[in-house]
């Protein structure tokens, strides 16, 4: 067995492991979210992708390292990747790459870690940990308010009540939406993964921005909050529900069907789309 991997998949699992505890930093979907999409993604992967995620990360499921990066981001090894789970572009303006060798956002992570992917004389931890971003990154760039707003921190400066409970709008679409259906990841992917095969060709077609301008048109739909009184937070009950939730669930779905894109053409190697 290769030496790198007998030393490195315990800390995989270990860090996988951490994601699962409470923090104070967001996760976008949060734990079960990032497990959905990558379930579903494993799902409409080629043989091939799955012989070589396995010589990766080892006979694991994707859903057992979905949560790393936001683990690894809470190490001091970590903490420069912070930036990496999210992208701000203001009203009326369009994406363009910040200066700079070292990404500053997830698009730039994004196309970073699928090139070391792709790149077979990369070293295997590094290549293992690029998948472990990817599968991350791109279910974090289908939640609207990673590629939010600056101004409020993506809806983490935004109070709101759930049921009359205190919280953020962006824990809201992290979390409080999928917990509200009760179902366990695999339950929510039995219940998700039923996209027909125009739909699975349309959505693998299109590439980042596209995925990033997505959550963008989305996000005056999500900022569309209650009236509240003066002084009081919006609580968002069963009409917020009922009109967000099948927005989430096309997006986990749309995150991972496009994962298992992404992954395909990085082990198998076809070009990405424009």
């Amino acid at each position: 067995m290769n030496v790198t991997r007998r030393i490195g998949l315990p800390c995989v699992l270990a860090l996988a492991s951490v994601a699962a505890t409470p923090t104070s930093v967001p996760a976008a979907w949060g734990a079960n979210g990032h497990r959905v999409v990558a379930t579903i993604a494993e799902r409409h992967l080629l043989p091939v992708t799955r012989f070589r995620i396995r010589e990766l990360i080892g006979p694991y499921p994707l859903a057992q390292v979905a949560n790393w990066a936001d683990a690894y981001r809470g190490t001091p090894e970590g903490a420069h990747t912070a930036p990496w789970h999210y992208v701000n572009v203001a009203p009326g303006q369009d994406y363009g790459d910040p200066p700079g060798d070292e990404p500053q956002n997830i698009i730039q992570a994004m196309r970073l870690q699928e090139r070391i992917l792709r790149d077979t004389t990369r070293s295997h931890a590094e290549r293992a940990m690029a998948l472990k971003f990817l599968v991350h990154f791109i279910a974090d760039i289908h939640q609207p308010l990673h590629a939010g707003l600056a101004t409020d921190r993506g809806g983490n400066l935004v109070r709101v009540e759930w049921f009359g409970a205190p919280t953020n709008l962006h824990t809201v679409w992290d979390t409080r939406l999928i917990e509200h259906q009760q179902l366990s990841y695999t339950e929510y992917v039995e219940f998700l993964d039923h996209a027909e095969p125009h739909e699975i060709a349309m959505w693998q077609a299109s590439g980042y921005l596209n995925w990033m301008r997505e959550s963008q048109v989305l996000r005056d739909t999500v900022y569309a909050l209650p009236s509240a009184q003066q002084g009081a937070s919006p609580d968002l009950r069963w009409d917020y529900v009922n009109a967000m939730t099948p927005i989430m669930e096309q997006r986990l779905l749309q995150a991972g069907v496009r994962l298992a894109a992404v992954l395909n053409r990085s082990l198998g190697g076809s070009p990405p789309p424009e």
